[in-house]
């Protein structure tokens, strides 16, 4: 697995955060390793390159945390 370094505002750390707390997910890292999972199963891309800017991050982020 590789590293990469991505900066999110205060405000999707804390809602992050909250769902680790109630135990949605176990740490920061997994919970953004499940918001792309998501959002390339959303987008549908097979042999794409896939551009992810921090807003449609964001955007997958609460939208699942609504569902």
């Amino acid at each position: 697995m590789e590293t990469v370094q991505i900066r999110l505002t205060k405000n999707m750390l804390n809602r992050i955060d909250e769902l680790i707390k109630i135990g949605e997910y176990p740490n920061r890292s997994e919970a953004i390793r499940d918001g792309v999972r998501r959002l390339i199963e959303h987008r549908g891309t097979s042999n794409e390159v896939l551009n992810v800017s921090v807003r449609d991050l964001q955007r997958f982020i609460n939208d699942a945390r609504k569902r």
